[in-house]
């Protein structure tokens, strides 16, 4: 469980990881110099037989992924749960993941998260009806339709992964995209084998104004990452002139939002128009496709 300044969240957090059924957890708690009360609250769970170890930095490493770096080379279990310090899970979360992984002999098992505001209200969001059964998909597949586009794996805190597949993940690589590395990290893991999904809302992901994504998002940083991104991985793939327009007008929409500053849209702008694919055209192409995908 990585942590910064997530103090009021981190008693229920705490107690939502501790309560899983799943028999065998270890608990590495990650905190990178919070500011606030978080290593306090922290401290009151050292001595519980599932937590293994409490890390506290001296200096904020100020990058999220450094610390998802350490706490995997901390691990010693098969299966792995980044488990985000805001956010919360049903009791049977890893339980039923590790289920689907070991049925389906993938890489990773993801669920449907459930948004929360910061009182952990829900936010109530449409949901695509392709989302509503479990499933499990070639890994190549998953990342063409469902990683380079919109990232539909958009909460570590709902995935459940195998540890020697993370192995084989360039931890400095995926940290150098402090915006997206998470969007790299999943394409790199699907890519070794098969994904599987669980249609239950077992996660609760909670959005609040102190979220880093949020600075990210209103500056297009991270728009212009996920094209960088996209730059490594699409030649390993072959992507048809269908399939990049998709993921072309995808971006088009992304940094157009309301949410993304004038400054972060042409900053965004610069980078996506590289691809011949990209513009208006290409994001009237997505509007037509994503309503054939919901008929």
């Amino acid at each position: 469980m990585p942590n910064y300044n997530h103090a009021p969240y981190l008693k229920e957090r705490m107690e939502s990881i501790l309560s899983q059924d799943y028999p065998d957890i270890e608990v590495i708690v990650l905190d990178d110099a919070s500011t606030d009360d978080s290593v306090e609250v922290l401290r009151a769970y050292e001595g519980h037989p599932k937590v293994k170890k409490i890390i506290v930095n001296e200096h904020n490493s100020g990058n999220t992924f450094i610390q998802w770096e350490r706490g995997l080379k901390e691990a010693t279990g098969e299966y792995v749960w980044i488990a985000e310090s805001d956010d919360v899970a049903e009791r049977t979360l890893v339980s039923r993941l590790v289920g689907a992984i070991e049925k389906e002999e993938a890489v990773l098992a993801f669920c449907h998260s459930q948004w929360i505001d910061s009182k952990g209200n829900p936010i109530p969001r449409a949901k695509d009806p392709r989302w509503n059964r479990d499933f499990s998909i070639k890994g190549e597949s998953f990342v063409r339709q469902f990683l380079l586009g919109y990232c539909h794996i958009c909460n570590a805190s709902s995935v459940v992964f195998r540890r020697e597949a993370a192995k084989q993940i360039d931890m400095c690589q995926v940290a150098q995209f402090r915006a997206s590395g998470d969007r790299l990290f999943w394409i790199q893991m699907a890519m070794q084998g098969k994904v599987a999904y669980v249609a239950d809302s077992l996660n609760y992901f909670r959005q609040h104004t102190c979220k880093v994504s949020g600075g990210a998002e209103y500056e297009g940083l991270n728009i212009v990452q996920d094209h960088e991104i996209f730059g490594i991985i699409a030649p390993q793939l072959n992507l048809s002139e269908q399939e990049r327009r998709i993921i072309c007008g995808y971006h088009w929409k992304a940094m157009h939002r309301s949410t993304v500053s004038q400054e972060g849209r042409l900053r965004a702008m610069q980078a996506w128009r590289r691809e011949p694919q990209f513009g208006r055209l290409a994001y009237l192409f997505y509007l037509i496709h994503r309503v054939k995908e919901k008929c």
